[in-house]
């Protein structure tokens, strides 16, 4: 804890962000639950469509699935994100000697 003391806030969001570019599986799951969440939200929308005859429950279940879709695509986009841009900002910014103990 006292070697992040030091650290100044740019040095301590690089050790974040090149930790998280290398959680590969941990993104690629954002992705997918980021798709899966989309899929759902489509079928809300859908469903309430087509199956739901009351117009308040209709447009109420259609505004649930528009915000699982939206929190779904922040998800996949978060994911996408990390796998692509993160991983070249961990290539550029990693240091190649390791630290002295």
């Amino acid at each position: 804890m006292m070697r992040n003391a030091n650290k100044t806030l740019g040095q301590r969001l690089t050790l974040v962000l090149q930790k998280q570019a290398v959680k590969t599986q941990q993104n690629l799951s954002l992705i997918l639950i980021g798709f899966f969440m989309s899929l759902l939200g489509i079928g809300l929308v859908m469903g309430g469509e087509f199956l739901v005859y009351n117009l308040l429950h209709r447009e109420l279940l259609a505004l649930a699935g528009v915000i699982i879709i939206a929190i779904g695509c922040v998800l996949a986009l978060v994911g996408y994100l990390s796998m692509s841009l993160l991983k070249i900002f961990y290539v550029i910014t990693k240091d190649d000697e390791q630290p002295k103990k």
